[in-house]
């Protein structure tokens, strides 16, 4: 190969090689000005997504109040699982008895409305502690769904 046939070839490498590193360079540089950290890669909803959105000492506080109750709440969670567990027995034994299902099922939706009695209990005395900023935020996770779609917040 002659030097005259080697230079479309450079040039030709020069050019991509400088396309390429433009790229890489333009990429690096929109990467870096328009990062955000990520939030949440999960579709998170209720009492974590609240957690998400609240400054870091308010969600440890929170977490600290959660894991307080979690004493209290381990038998309403027992009797729950129990309840269920009766509720699954009777849809697969051979004959369904209907009262002992309804009777398993009221104790499994009495354990869970007992249960989420208490974490509402917790959550309203968290909130009392918060400024009325951070109680926007909470609620905003935790209620506004598709509630207030359409609806202007109050001033």
């Amino acid at each position: 190969m002659t030097a005259k046939s080697l230079k479309p070839w450079l040039l030709v490498s020069v050019l991509l090689n400088v396309f390429l590193i433009g790229g890489v360079g333009g990429g690096l540089y929109h990467w870096r000005v328009n990062a955000k950290p990520a939030v949440a890669m999960v579709n998170q909803h209720g009492l974590r997504q609240a957690m998400v959105n609240l400054p870091p000492e308010r969600r440890r506080e929170l977490r600290q109040l959660l894991r307080r109750n979690s004493a209290d709440s381990q038998p309403l969670v027992m009797a729950g699982r129990e309840a269920r567990l009766g509720v699954i027995k009777q849809l697969e034994a051979p004959a369904l008895d209907r009262d002992v299902l309804v009777t398993e099922l009221a104790k499994a939706r009495e354990a869970d409305m007992a249960l989420r009695a208490l974490v509402d209990t917790t959550l309203a005395q968290f909130a009392s502690t918060l400024p009325r900023e951070e109680r926007q935020t909470l609620v905003e996770a935790l209620y506004v769904r598709g509630q207030m779609a359409g609806k202007k917040p109050r001033s």
